[in-house]
Formats: C-alpha cells, sequence, structure tokens
C-alpha cells in the first residue's frame, strides 16, 4: 500500500462539532478500562474542551483527504496555567483514528506542534497524558519527552505532566528523537 502525503491544517469553527466525535470515537479504545460513569465523563470532557478550545489551536492531520487526526495546540500565553505555566507552549487531546494509526499521523502533528511552538517563541512545551494512552506515551518518550510529575487522577486513572525545552535560539533546531 502506497504511503500517502499527510496535510496538516488549522481545523475552522464549523468541523468542530465533527472533530469532536472524531475524537470521543479515536479514544474510545480505552472505554473498555474505564467504568461506565467514569467513560461518561471522559467523552463530556473531550467534547467540550473541542468545542470550547479558548486559546487553542485546533489542528488535523489529513491523508489521501480524510481527517485522520487530531490536536489542540496552545501557543505560549496561551496554556491553562493549571497543568501547565502560561509561558509553556502544549498540546492537548491528540487522537489518531483507529482506521489510520501506524502511519505517523500522531507524529506529525506533534512535530508541527513543536514547529509551531519554536516559530511562538517557547522555551518549554508540556503535554499530559494516562497510564490509559501507552503507545502516546511511549512516543512522546521517544521524542526526549521527559516526567515531571505525576498528576491528580482523572476519570479513574493515573495522569503525568511530561516536557521538553525547546532550542533558545533559531541557530539551535529541536533534535526531536525519533523523528526520523
Amino acid at each position: 500500500m502506497p504511503v500517502l502525503p499527510t496535510t496538516i491544517r488549522p481545523a475552522t469553527p464549523r468541523e468542530l462539532p465533527d472533530l469532536a466525535h472524531f475524537v470521543v470515537d479515536a479514544y474510545s479504545e480505552f472505554s473498555t478500562r474505564l467504568s461506565v460513569g467514569n467513560w461518561a465523563t471522559m467523552q463530556d470532557n473531550l467534547r467540550r474542551a473541542i468545542m470550547s478550545p479558548g486559546g487553542g489551536l485546533p489542528l488535523v492531520a489529513e491523508m489521501g483527504g480524510a481527517v485522520g487526526g487530531f490536536v489542540m495546540y496552545y501557543p505560549p500565553g496561551r496554556s491553562d496555567g493549571v497543568l501547565f505555566p502560561r509561558e509553556w507552549a502544549s498540546i492537548r487531546l491528540l487522537g489518531v483514528s483507529q482506521a489510520m494509526r501506524g502511519r505517523g499521523l500522531g507524529r506529525d502533528l506533534m512535530k508541527e506542534c513543536l514547529r509551531r511552538a519554536e516559530a511562538d517563541g517557547a522555551a518549554t512545551f508540556g503535554l499530559h497524558t494516562s497510564e490509559l494512552m501507552d503507545t502516546a506515551r511511549a512516543m512522546y518518550e521517544r521524542m526526549g519527552f521527559a516526567v515531571v510529575r505525576e498528576l491528580e487522577r482523572r476519570v479513574g486513572a493515573r495522569y503525568w505532566l511530561f516536557k521538553l525545552d525547546l532550542p533558545t535560539s533559531a541557530s539551535e533546531p529541536t533534535r526531536i528523537k525519533g523523528a526520523q
């Protein structure tokens, strides 16, 4: 099967309702590892975060004209100030459709967010992930992200705050581990 090029672009406001369904579907694999109530809470949280992005920029990854991935990028100064210091760039809600996994869409979305963070002048890039998200957590670690601390449990699962220090000058490009 030929590998199709990936296009990453900002989502339009009109796309957000469909993207909320897309992300819930991408996260549906976790439903069997959560109680019914915690899965319902996670679905509500996902939908709410996508429909009200605050200072976030919703990005989609398309392959062959189909949306296959999503992430919410927060430039420095727009991170939530609770999970992440405001001056950090950060992401939330990285999700890849189950049908398009294994094609590098998650990595491509992360590389685009890191590129944007550097262009936006961020010194640090943050994200949080849980024990449910083994594949994503392994990708973040391969890319050089390190655990800062364990966070309060959410929806019955353990979560961690991760960060990656970014270069401080344009002459020092980010060396993303595992990006090749």
